[in-house]
């Protein structure tokens, strides 16, 4: 954290809270002193109770704030003061400049509210300024700046540089620190700035998204202990760096489940899920996708009768649309399994989920080299469901670790193409509501559900870039062939400067990691319905599923760059 000289934040903060405490007592001071002043006017009649033109006004009040209303005196000699300026009625400026105390109210509490403002914008460019840096207070509290108020990268470098050279220091660490990536793009700054820009960057800029809305459905048919299901599900995100992403995904998946009666279930099952992402600069583009898609959808529907698809105009609008919607630009294959535990007693059911996934992730988004992603993941979920009569409580909790190993897809070899390594942890809790029950129609057992509530999760990710030299590739190799255990559970941050005998990766996890941690809350919702019916014995059964979720982000930081000095790295956050 950047260093204040002869400047004391939390103190300056405290004296907002004391204006605060201040601007509260005005007005029942001033109502007070209309009270005595509105009785000595009754006392002293027909003479003036005062000749002080600054007591005039309360006279004059028709109501103070928090108070009766008051009778006007007859006897003040002010008998035309605008209603306008009266406490009750005036704005907070024409408050400002009244005479009254119970006016200096909205001014106080202004001024304290424009203090913490100020103070807020200086304990941010002090977060993310470098330990040892040496902070103008007195310049960042006086001017907080428009951080969107730089120029264009366009916009010449003449122009940029003119615009530079205007600003106050203070005004300077305010765009340095808070917003590195932008400087970074503007030519016409001094070259030392802008490597500096380039330099905090690096570590801020880590893609994460901000919110994300998604829709999906799905089937499960039954054949004694025997399962098999398919499924899809709609997604739209917005990525922190403006642009949004929209993802088809398939899946299906083939188990079995054992019930011994009710108390103990367990089930077992693999999963297939192809998974298909365009990415687009704006929500525009991005709904448009969706439109297209659901027009394929029924157009689908036309081509499939002969006599709605007169000379093949339906699939020609197919062909058009889907030339138009283009090839994604990412692509995920997963292949899974899982394991779910199930122990029922009386109203109180406890779940337990164990997954695993191997995913192959291949990118070839604008303007950056084409990637293949090699991820592995596991999944643990617990959840306790209490309740009877079709009303139920659920809360639960999921822990999510993966490790990524990103490849050059330009280059098949594997002992030269490695160019990042990712870790990632979600932490994510849940609590839902659910309605429903079953209902036996002859030999058929009927049953449906509805769940809503809402959801929390906390996601952690360390990027570690990876170069070309033959050390880097090495190090790397060797870490991902025995990594730790505790990896898929702990990324490990690198916040601390590694022991002198770290090994490579470490070193590098420290010099160049890129870490974010983003902090999300959402809801969902989930309708199931379904049957089961025993034939000879041997029961069948159908499931459908529709679900929604969205979320967004709540919290946002990333790790900021070594301290020259200690080699110390903090979490900053993004505001």
């Amino acid at each position: 954290m950047g260093q204040f000289q002869g400047f004391d934040p939390a103190r300056v903060r405290e004296l907002a809270g004391h204006l605060d405490t201040v601007a509260g007592s005005m007005v029942p001071l001033h109502r007070q002193l209309t009270q005595i002043l509105e009785a000595a006017a009754n006392d002293v009649a027909p003479q003036r109770v005062s000749t002080s033109p600054e007591l005039d006004p309360v006279l004059t009040t028709l109501q103070m704030p928090g108070g009766a209303p008051l009778p006007l005196p007859t006897t003040s000699s002010v008998t035309d003061f605008p209603v306008e300026l009266f406490p009750h009625s005036m704005s907070a400026g024409a408050l400002a400049a009244g005479p009254m105390p119970g006016s200096v109210d909205p001014f106080l509490r202004q001024t304290a509210t424009d203090i913490r403002t100020r103070i807020d914008r200086l304990e941010q460019v002090a977060q993310a300024a470098p330990l040892g840096a040496q902070l103008d207070a007195g310049g960042l509290f006086d001017a907080p700046v428009d951080l969107n108020a730089t120029p264009k990268p366009n916009a010449g470098e003449d122009a940029i540089a003119q615009w530079w050279a205007g600003l106050t220091p203070a005004q300077r660490e305010q765009y340095l620190y808070l917003k590195p990536e932008v400087l970074e793009t503007l030519k016409g700054l001094p070259p030392e700035i802008q490597q500096q820009a380039a330099s905090l960057a690096y570590f801020k800029v880590v893609p994460y998204k901000t919110s994300s809305e998604e829709s999906s459905g799905g089937v499960k048919l039954s054949l004694g202990i025997f399962e098999i299901g398919q499924g899809f599900a709609f997604r739209t995100e917005q990525m922190s760096d403006g642009t949004y992403r929209v993802t088809m995904i398939n899946n299906g998946q083939a188990g079995v489940k054992v019930d011994n009666g009710g108390a103990l279930t367990l089930s077992g099952a693999v999963k297939l899920e192809i998974g298909d992402t365009w990415v687009f600069k704006d929500k525009a583009e991005a709904d448009r996708l969706q439109q297209d898609i659901h027009q394929v959808f029924m157009l689908r529907q036309q081509e499939m009768a002969p006599d709605m698809n007169p000379m093949g105009v339906a699939t020609m609008e197919i062909d058009k649309i889907l030339k138009r919607i283009g090839e994604p630009q990412i692509k995920t294959g997963t292949l899974g399994t899982e394991a779910s535990l199930e122990i029922a007693n009386g109203n109180l059911t406890l779940n337990a989920k164990f997954a695993g996934n191997m995913s192959t992730i291949t990118s070839t988004l604008p303007g950056k080299p084409p990637t293949v992603t090699e991820s592995r993941d596991f999944v643990v979920e617990g959840t306790a469901t209490a309740g009877n009569n079709g009303k139920k409580v659920e809360s639960g909790g999921v822990l999510n670790g993966t490790i990524q190993v990103v490849r050059d897809k330009n280059n098949p070899d594997p002992n030269t193409n490695i160019t990042a390594v990712r870790l990632i942890r979600t932490v994510e809790g849940k609590l839902n509501g659910s309605f429903g029950g079953e209902l036996d129609v002859k030999s058929a057992e009927v049953s449906g559900s509805y769940k809503s509530g809402g959801t929390n999760a906390n996601v952690v990710t360390v990027n570690v870039p990876i170069g070309a030299a033959a050390d880097e590739q090495a190090a790397a190799r060797q870490w991902l062939q025995t990594p730790p255990a505790s990896a898929l559970i702990n990324p490990g941050v690198p916040s601390g400067p590694p022991a002198p005998d770290a090994d490579l990766f470490t070193k590098l996890a420290h010099q160049r990691g890129q870490v974010s941690a983003v902090s999300y809350q959402g809801k969902a919702t989930e309708v199931k319905a379904g049957a089961k019916v025993t034939i000879e014995g041997i029961p069948f059964g159908f499931e459908g599923t529709v679900g929604a979720k969205e979320d967004h982000v709540v919290g946002q930081q990333y790790l900021g760059p070594p301290d020259p000095k200690t080699g110390e790295r903090r979490f900053v956050p993004i505001n």
